[in-house]
């Protein structure tokens, strides 16, 4: 058996029908959760964007090793 099988059987079947019951809790802070979401996604393009210098390819040119050592 493997591995795919053993945890496709730990799944508890919501009685027939091929599809998994729903998490417990409901939906109704689904679009609270994609808007943290969105909002985690554009801190960390924040991130990026503040930590690379403003011309990484100039800098990555200028560093790149010619022959070797």
């Amino acid at each position: 058996m493997s591995l795919r099988e053993r945890l496709r059987d730990d799944i508890p079947s919501s009685g027939g029908g091929g599809t998994p019951a729903p998490p417990p809790g409901g939906n109704g802070n689904l679009g609270e959760l994609h808007r943290a979401g969105d909002d985690l996604l554009a801190a960390g393009d924040e991130a990026i964007r503040r930590a690379l210098s403003g011309d990484s390819e100039a800098f990555l040119r200028a560093n790149r090793q010619r022959g070797g050592q």
